[in-house]
């Protein structure tokens, strides 16, 4: 489908169940919007665990006031069940710095960056790739450890697979097993509580990484459902 504007195109692949969209020129309110109505038409034929890939080479600058539907358009894709979402970008232009200033004030998904079309093909087709969206959320406490021990740490993000934790304490060695708790909004705004079984994966630079295990689907779905109501943002 081609969008509302030459800047702004977005195209299908049902085989691969995917998503490209365009985005050129100096990006306003009103092209956004138009885009957005594109979009949403285009996800309609789409399975849940569809990827995105946009392309921003093009695009130069993006006004202020079109950041309201943008966050519209990635709350939009993460309701219905986006896998992942990859930004080409051209690393010297305005739009890739505001982009990274804007990850880094929101709390929302963490997209994936390449500098190519061919990079964001390889990387989704590649097997073995990690296949969630990655969520930031904002100075989130968690907290871990086993029967003898509960330590405190903050979360860096989380996906329906794992989360990163950064902590002050020393981080426990790869391969220990443990319990994580934490507190996220569902439906209706009410707090839901997760007790999750989880081993660590591997360490950070100021934490560590673990990996979620024995998660039944329900509890999946329930995370997933309160991750994408927690990220989203007043729009």
């Amino acid at each position: 489908m081609a969008g509302s504007n030459n800047n702004f195109k977005v195209r299908l692949d049902m085989p691969k169940n995917r998503l490209y969209c365009t985005v050129g020129g100096n990006v306003t309110k009103i092209d956004v919007e138009r885009f957005f109505t594109d979009v949403r038409f285009s996800v309609a034929d789409l399975k849940p665990g569809f990827d995105v890939v946009t392309d921003f080479t093009n695009c130069h600058f993006g006004h202020l006031a079109a950041i309201p539907t943008f966050r519209k358009i990635m709350h939009y894709f993460a309701s219905k069940g986006v896998r992942d979402v990859v930004r080409v970008v051209n690393t010297n232009n305005l739009i890739y710095k505001q982009a990274l200033n804007f990850a880094a004030r929101v709390q929302g998904y963490s997209p994936v960056y390449v500098e190519t079309l061919k990079e964001a093909e390889e990387l989704l087709d590649r097997s073995g790739r990690r296949t969630e969206l990655r969520f930031n959320l904002f100075k989130k406490d968690i907290f871990y450890g086993t029967d003898s021990l509960s330590l405190q740490g903050e979360l860096v993000n989380i996906s329906i697979s794992g989360c990163a934790i950064k902590t002050v304490a020393d981080p426990p060695p790869v391969g220990q097993k443990m319990q994580v708790n934490l507190s996220l909004t569902g439906q209706q705004s009410v707090f839901q509580k997760f007790e999750l079984s989880a081993v660590v994966a591997r360490l950070l630079d100021g934490g560590f990484a673990v990996a979620f295990t024995k998660f039944e689907d329900a509890d999946r779905e329930k995370l997933w459902t309160c991750l994408v109501q927690e990220s989203r943002l007043d729009v």
